[in-house]
C-alpha cells in the first residue's frame, strides 16, 4: 500500500466530540463522586466530574506562621506539575459491586511504580476476591479514565458495594515524587474503612518509603506533640489533652503515614484517638519545627519541597512502562507495511503521548529504512515480522512461505539486532498448513479501522476508539498520512475510556502463544 497524499485535516478537535460521546454513553447512570473518604469534603484535587487537573485545580500552598495549625487538608499540586507521571486507572463493575483505583507511576521500571502498583492490585483483587469475583479490568466505568495522572471528579454506576482508590501527588520536584492514596470500602452503602498514606521516593531509584519513614525513629511522640498543640488551638481536643502521649510508638507512627510534605511544611492527617467520630483532621507543622526529628529520607523531601523544581525523573524509552494487562484494561494499537517514510513522524507522536505500539515490519521496508526499525525497537515498541513483499501465504508453496519469513527476520535481525517472536500474515490470511510451516505465532487483530481505503482522519479515529474492548488489538498502517494524524486523537480517545496503550507482547505478559497459534486479541 502506498502512502495517502490527501489532505491532511485536524483530529484532535474533531475527535474530541467523539471521545466525549464515549464517555456519556458508558456513563450515563453514574451519580457517585469520589470524595476524601472519612471527610466532608472532595479531596483537594477533586474537579468537575469528567475533568482533569490542571493548575489551577492545584490547592493553594499554605503560608508559613510560627506554629502549627490545622488546614482544610494536605496540599495537592496542579496538572501543570505531573505531566511527566504514568497515568493508572483500574476499574471493575459487576452486578454486585463497582471498584476503581487511580495512581500514577514514574516513566520506566521504577521501585516505586513497582511498590504502588502492588499496593493498588492487591486491593482491588482483594476486594474482588471478597465478593466472589475474579478481577477483570472493564473499560468506560470512570469518568476522565485514564488521561491525566490522578485526574479527580470520578464517577461510577451507583452501587452501595464500592472500593475506591483515589490519589493526589504532594510533592514532584527534581527527582523527588511524593503521593497521596486514599482507599475506602463500603458495603451495602456503610462505609466499612477508609486507610490514607503517602509513599514517597527519590526516583533515582531510591526506596520507597511511607509518610512516617519521614521522621526518626523514636521521634514520634515529638512530632505528634506538635499536632496535638493545634488541635487545642483549635478547639479540637480539650486545653491540657494529648491523645496521642500515651501510643506505643508502633501506633504513634502508623498514625503519621498520612503526612503530605509541603513548601512550607508536613500536613498531618490523622483520626483522633479516642473522639467519638474518627473524622481525619489535618495539622500544618512548620519545617523548622520538624528540622530536629527528620530522618535522612525526611531530610531529602523537604529540601525536593522547598525547591520548587520541576519534576525530573529519570529518561525512559515511550514504550518501556511496565504493564500489568490481568490488572489494567489494554488495548494495542498495531501497524503494519512499515517502515515507510511517514514512521518516524508515527514515533514522534508515541514519543510525545508516551505510548507503547508493535509495528508488523516488511522485511523489504526494513532494508530500505534499517535507522527507522532500530529507532522503534530503541523506543521501546515491539518489531514483529510481516514477511518479506507481503505476499498472501496461502497461494505460495512452503520453501516460497518460508523465504518469506526468514528474510524479513533477517532483515529486522541486521537492522535492530532483535529477533521478532510473532508474525502477522498479510491480508491477515493463513491457514493450518502455513501455521505448521512458521515456528512462531500468527497474530491478527479484532478491530480493523480499514485505514488503508483512506476513509479520512474521524473516521479512523472512530473506529480504533469505538469498536476497542479490553484485550482487543486494533489494526492500522504506518503508511497513510491520515492514520498518523489520527493516532494522538485514537491514545486520548482509548485512554478517556479507561484503556492502557500497550504492544501486543505486553498484553501476554512477554509470553505469547506457542508456535502456529492463531491470535486475534489479548488473554481475556
Amino acid at each position: 500500500m502506498q502512502a495517502a497524499t490527501g489532505r491532511r485535516r485536524r483530529t484532535r478537535t474533531a475527535s474530541a466530540i467523539l471521545v466525549a460521546t464515549t464517555i456519556a454513553l458508558g456513563l450515563t447512570a453514574c451519580d457517585a463522586v469520589l470524595t476524601a473518604p472519612g471527610t466532608d469534603a472532595p479531596l483537594p484535587s477533586a474537579t468537575p466530574s469528567g475533568s482533569a487537573p490542571s493548575a489551577a485545580t492545584a490547592s493553594p500552598q499554605p503560608t508559613a506562621e510560627a506554629g502549627p495549625r490545622v488546614v482544610p487538608g494536605p496540599v495537592v499540586l496542579g496538572g501543570d506539575r505531573v505531566t511527566a507521571l504514568v497515568p493508572r486507572l483500574a476499574a471493575m463493575r459487576t452486578e454486585g459491586f463497582v471498584a476503581a483505583a487511580r495512581w500514577a507511576v514514574p516513566p520506566g521500571a521504577t521501585a516505586f511504580g513497582e511498590a504502588l502498583t502492588a499496593r493498588v492490585a492487591a486491593a482491588v483483587r482483594g476486594f474482588a476476591e471478597a465478593n466472589g469475583a475474579a478481577w477483570t479490568p472493564g473499560l468506560d466505568l470512570v469518568a476522565g479514565g485514564a488521561s491525566a495522572p490522578c485526574a479527580g471528579g470520578s464517577a461510577f454506576a451507583a452501587n452501595p458495594t464500592r472500593l475506591t482508590v483515589d490519589c493526589s501527588i504532594v510533592v514532584a520536584s527534581g527527582g523527588v515524587i511524593g503521593e497521596r492514596l486514599v482507599t475506602a470500602r463500603t458495603a451495602d452503602g456503610a462505609p466499612t474503612e477508609v486507610a490514607r498514606e503517602v509513599w514517597y521516593a527519590d526516583g533515582a531509584g531510591g526506596a520507597p518509603h511511607d509518610g512516617a519513614a519521614l521522621y526518626a525513629e523514636g521521634s514520634e511522640a515529638r512530632v505528634l506533640a506538635l499536632v496535638a498543640e493545634a488541635l487545642r488551638a483549635a478547639g479540637r481536643i480539650a486545653p491540657g489533652e494529648d491523645p496521642f502521649a500515651r501510643l506505643a510508638p508502633e501506633a504513634a507512627r502508623a498514625l503519621l503515614v498520612d503526612s503530605s510534605a509541603a513548601e512550607v511544611g508536613v500536613v498531618v492527617t490523622l483520626s483522633v484517638p479516642g473522639a467519638e467520630r474518627s473524622r481525619p483532621r489535618s495539622v500544618l507543622v512548620p519545617w523548622r519545627l520538624l528540622d530536629p526529628f527528620l530522618s535522612e529520607a525526611g531530610s531529602l523531601v523537604r529540601a525536593a519541597a522547598v525547591s520548587g523544581e520541576p519534576y525530573e525523573p529519570a529518561s525512559a524509552p515511550a514504550g518501556g512502562d511496565p504493564v500489568d494487562c490481568t490488572l489494567l484494561a489494554c488495548v494495542s494499537l498495531t501497524f503494519d507495511d512499515g517502515p515507510s517514510s511517514l514512521t518516524p513522524a508515527l514515533l514522534d507522536v508515541l514519543d510525545r503521548e508516551r505510548a507503547a505500539a508493535t509495528f508488523y515490519v516488511q522485511g523489504s521496508a526494513v532494508a530500505r529504512n534499517p535507522g527507522t526499525a532500530a529507532r522503534i525497537v530503541a523506543a521501546g515498541h515491539e518489531i514483529a515480522n510481516h514477511t518479506w513483499a507481503h505476499p498472501n501465504l496461502t497461494k505460495l508453496t512452503d520453501q516460497q512461505v518460508r523465504d518469506e519469513v526468514r528474510r524479513a527476520q533477517e532483515a529486522i535481525s541486521n537492522a535492530t539486532g532483535v529477533r521478532a517472536t510473532s508474525l502477522r500474515p498479510p491480508y491477515g490470511a493463513s491457514n493450518p498448513h502455513v501455521r505448521e510451516l512458521v515456528p512462531m505465532p500468527f497474530v491478527v487483530w479484532d478491530v480493523d479501522t480499514r485505514d488503508w481505503q483512506d476513509p479520512g482522519v474521524d473516521v479512523v479515529v472512530e473506529r480504533a476508539v469505538g469498536g476497542a474492548v479490553p484485550g482487543s488489538i486494533v489494526l492500522m498502517h504506518d503508511t497513510h498520512e491520515d492514520t498518523i494524524e489520527a493516532v494522538p486523537a485514537i491514545i486520548d480517545g482509548l485512554r478517556a475510556r479507561g484503556a492502557a496503550v500497550v504492544s501486543v507482547d505486553d498484553q501476554f505478559a512477554g509470553s505469547l502463544p506457542g508456535a502456529g497459534a492463531l491470535v486475534s486479541h489479548g488473554p481475556r
